[in-house]
């Protein structure tokens, strides 16, 4: 009996035998799935898995291998593996016995559930639904492991900061407020403004910090719908918050007058440029020659246009001293302080950067060559495909 829920359900039949590959498919038909395609082998499986991007694979146990002929046991089960791994998708296991021995290896390779050979229709539509639930059960179950790591992150944060990186410039505070307090009367007024600057520099200093700590918990928590985005305006806020540091470092700041079309969080995109643009600031050259832009993906052509969202590159540029390769997968990790670029640094941005653009569903990403600079980007999604022009940039 056919199930009209079962029809937006799409199924991968791998199995070497063409006559049981044919019935099985048959059987599918009849119960109101479809037939997303056929396999013969677990190297075709895998690769097919990742072309049609089907809802549940029928896997064969025991599948001969393409390329010496002979029958491998447990083909099905390396093939399951692999697709978890490459492209997590659920997976049954057809087989013609059954063991306590196969129902431990279908589980530890993320089988969801497995059928002995013949298949009756009631048993492969039971298969099937238990396959999905666990499947989904198990995405779940991930997500709430990865959020519980992203959150034990996030209070080591805290710990590391309220221990050491806010425990630095409370130092100094009580240190000159001790002095004053006992030679004020006698201080020379130059002396007095010294010591009251270097109190004002500590506390803003711990003002900064506390700051990130609120943004990467308000990251954490809150849920926002990204919206159209005026980059000209967050880029030329972002530039007036920095003024004074621009302004100190003799920095020149090179920008496009346009700005790709794309959707976000205004208040924590200015953000990320703060974050990026500070960071040429300090570690670029002397002075600083710092340049602003976007990459335009490639212009989709009939075959590639509507696969998915366009994502627009925005990027920094210095002209600093450059990164080590060896060192530029450490840069977006909390607290991370390279010797050669972040010595003054208390290494929580980057990180609250990499939070913010995979929160809004982009990626991060540093290019450096000890000498020639460094580029720090991230992308965000286009407004839509029609929202930008192509130029020749």
């Amino acid at each position: 009996m056919q199930s009209n829920a079962n029809q937006s359900i799409r199924v991968l039949v791998v199995d070497d035998e063409a006559i049981v590959n044919t019935l099985v498919q048959s059987q599918l038909a009849n119960l109101g799935y479809e037939v997303a395609g056929s396999a013969f082998d677990g190297p075709e499986a895998v690769a097919l898995t990742h072309e049609l991007k089907p809802d549940l694979v029928l896997m064969d146990l025991q599948m001969s291998d393409p390329e010496t002929g002979q029958d491998e046991r447990l083909a099905g089960l390396k093939a399951a593996r692999i697709i978890q791994a490459q492209c997590p998708t659920p997976v049954i296991i057809l087989t013609a016995y059954e063991s306590n021995d196969l129902i431990r290896e279908a589980s530890s390779a993320g089988v969801g559930a497995y059928l002995v050979k013949p298949i009756r229709d009631n048993d492969l539509d039971r298969a099937i639904t238990i396959a999905l639930a666990r499947f989904n059960d198990l995405k779940t179950l991930k997500r709430l492991n990865e959020d519980l790591k992203a959150q034990n992150e996030d209070l080591d944060a805290f710990a590391h900061m309220v221990a050491h990186d806010l425990k630095a410039p409370l130092a100094p505070i009580i240190g000159y407020a001790e002095v004053l307090l006992e030679d004020l009367h006698t201080m020379p007024k130059e002396s007095l403004a010294r010591y009251l600057k270097l109190i004002s520099q500590s506390g803003h200093k711990m003002t900064n910090i506390i700051d990130e700590l609120l943004l990467l918990s308000e990251i954490r928590k809150v849920d926002i719908e990204p919206r159209p985005l005026d980059m000209h305006t967050i880029v030329a806020e972002a530039q007036q918050r920095l003024a004074d540091m621009i302004e100190k470092y003799e920095a020149t700041i090179t920008a496009p007058q346009a700005w790709p079309a794309v959707v976000g969080h205004g208040p924590w995109v200015e953000e990320v440029w703060v974050n990026y643009i500070s960071n040429a600031l300090k570690y670029g050259g002397q002075p600083p020659q710092i340049e602003l832009g976007a990459t335009l993906p490639t212009k989709p052509d009939a075959h590639t246009a509507g696969t998915g969202p366009e994502m627009i590159r925005f990027w920094v540029k210095d002209n600093g001293a450059g990164i080590a390769p060896e060192d530029q997968p450490l840069l977006f990790r909390p607290y991370t302080q390279l010797q050669q670029v972040r010595a003054k640094g208390h290494g929580l941005g980057l990180s609250i950067v990499k939070r913010i653009i995979e929160k809004l569903g982009g990626q991060v990403a540093v290019e450096s060559q000890p000498g020639q600079g460094s580029t720090f980007s991230f992308t965000l999604r286009a407004v839509t495909e029609d929202a930008f022009a192509w130029p020749d940039w």
